[in-house]
Order: structure tokens, then sequence, then C-alpha cells
């Protein structure tokens, strides 16, 4: 009889118990903006614009957060461990890519792209899946001058990193082999409800990446920023 009435006990605490949040012990987003000409060079694109477009939002740990951990960001978390080995119908994103940011993430509506950035990244939030679109959307709309790149250009990086209108501890450049520019990232502070609140200097896990800021760690004192269809120079 005892253990009986433990047992019911036990189960009226945990009908009363409330149920966890989603784990976001993260300490920043990254967000990932691909520049278009380059990345056409080596996929193929139904449309290349001089113009940079959507990656992801990533939730990145700190440099403290990072220690002892196997990666400086977490993926594929609770529901969607599955979608680490495979990408399938039960990891598309539960709500529709929004309108506004459609143009601005193309490979959002074209393409698998929302199903694994959600995937991947949203899922180690705290938002729904609207909600995470939503904050990509308003991430992009803190960058002053997200449209700043003249395509064709050789510019000297730390001119580059200055060019957005934002502190440029908060930017990273990527550039491939030939110092072609790649992608730009903008290090974002976070509320406690994960969304992104703006600009914020990168931590060094993300300022030696050879993928985040390839133009540093490869030296490149001069980036090239691709136009379209010049993918021989």
């Amino acid at each position: 009889m005892r253990a009986l009435l433990w047992v019911v006990a036990l189960a009226a605490c945990h009908a009363s118990t409330p149920a966890s949040p989603p784990a976001n012990d993260f300490g920043f987003y990254l967000l990932a903006m691909t520049w278009m000409p380059n990345l056409c060079c080596t996929q193929a694109c139904a449309r290349v614009d001089a113009a940079l477009t959507l990656h992801g939002l990533w939730p990145n740990y700190t440099d403290e957060q990072s220690r002892g951990r196997p990666r400086a960001w977490p993926q594929y978390c609770g529901a969607y461990a599955h979608c680490e080995k495979a990408e399938d119908a039960s990891c598309a994103p539960p709500a529709p890519v929004p309108p506004d940011l459609a143009p601005l993430a193309p490979a959002y509506v074209s393409g698998t792209l929302a199903t694994h950035e959600w995937s991947k990244h949203g899922s180690c939030t705290s938002l729904a899946a609207g909600d995470y679109f939503a904050a990509e959307l308003a991430a992009i709309r803190m960058i002053p001058h997200r449209d700043a790149l003249t395509a064709g250009r050789d510019m000297p990086r730390s001119e580059l990193a200055h060019a957005f209108g934002i502190p440029a501890e908060a930017v990273v450049l990527g550039c491939d082999d030939h110092c072609r520019l790649t992608q730009v990232g903008f290090c974002m502070a976070k509320d406690a409800h994960d969304r992104p609140t703006g600009p914020r200097a990168c931590s060094d896990n993300v300022t030696t990446s050879d993928y985040d800021n390839g133009c540093v760690t490869r030296h490149c004192d001069r980036v090239a920023i691709q136009a379209p269809a010049s993918c021989d120079r």
C-alpha cells in the first residue's frame, strides 16, 4: 500500500510540473550571408545576382561556453537530432517562409535550405519556426549597409570590414583560396527570448574559423568581390 501511495504522489507531482523549455544556452548569433556570384561558380543557380543572400542565423557559443564541447555551436537539437544523418519531411519547418524574407533568402524558397537551416540551427533556439524566420529577417534589417558591396571590385580587407555600418568587430569575412569573397558574417547579441538585438563583437571561436573568417585566416590583405559570371577570375 505504501508503494502504491508513493507512485500516486509521484504522478501528481509530475502532472503539476511544467515542461522544460528547449535548451537555448548559446551566447549569440552569427548571421551568415552568402555572396551569390561566388556561390554560383561552384553550383548551379537559376539566377545570379550581385547580392548577399541569407545563408542562416546560427546560434553560437561564447568562447567560455564552448570549452569542453565538441564544437562552438549547438546543432540538430531535440526532436530534430535524426536530421543530422538524413533530412526527410519531418525535418521541414512547421511554418512557411514569410513573404518579406523570401527575396533575401531565395534558396529557402527554391531549394531545401529552409529545412536544413531550421533543423540544424533553428531547432537549437527557443523560437517557433515562424518566429525564427522573423528573427532572421529582423537581424538582416539591423545591418544598415548590407547592400554596400560593389561587384567586380577588389578592396582592402580592413575597408571591407567597415563597409556595413556596424563595428568591424562584429563582422567576419569568408574567402576562398584565391581571396575571393564567399560570405559575410555578422555577430548578433540576443535577448532572453532568443531574439537578435543588434551587432556585438565576435568571439575568438568565430574570428579564428577558416570558414567564417577565411579572409583573415588566409591572410588576404585584399578581397576580390566577384561579379556575376566571372568565375574564371
